[in-house]
């Protein structure tokens, strides 16, 4: 399912708390992961696209998310970003996706900007983490300057 309204982002952020809450009672209840795609601002502006064509693009890069990805699969963005949460999963099966969608990419202009792909195992971060955040978008904020289970540049 692709979420791109406020409503979708809502109900992105409702089951993150959701998986989030189950993570913290629970131990080991299901393995569950987050990928954020990041793609460079300043690359994506340069690349001289109107706000029209950049909506465009970063639909099509949902949209290549989005087959790469199961449908159980959540999927929101953010501006630039994109967040995607992954229930019952592995580090292993997630990157393997995002090394598919690198690869098989559709060719649009922001496939030359520069994106930071990282992924997140919730069990690496719930426990000791979620004291500080009592929100799932305080999660999402907080991640982003915590190392990832996996990187790709």
């Amino acid at each position: 399912m692709v979420l791109d309204d406020i409503h979708s982002r809502d109900l992105f952020l409702s089951q993150l708390d959701w998986l989030l809450a189950l993570e913290q009672r629970y131990e080991n209840i299901m393995q569950a992961g987050l990928v954020h795609v990041t793609y460079n601002t300043r690359d994506v502006q340069n690349l001289t696209f109107d706000a029209r064509d950049t909506a465009i693009r970063l639909g099509e890069v949902l949209v290549c998310l989005k087959k790469a990805f199961r449908s159980t699969d959540l999927m929101t963005r953010e501006g630039m970003s994109f967040w995607i949460l992954t229930p019952f999963t592995q580090l292993d099966p997630v990157a393997d996706k995002v090394r598919h969608v690198l690869k098989y990419a559709p060719e649009n202009g922001l496939a030359i900007a520069s994106s930071q792909i990282r992924i997140y195992l919730l069990r690496d971060h719930v426990k000791k983490d979620l004291v500080h955040c009592k929100r799932a978008e305080d999660f999402l904020s907080y991640l982003r300057d915590q190392p990832a289970s996996a990187d790709f540049a």
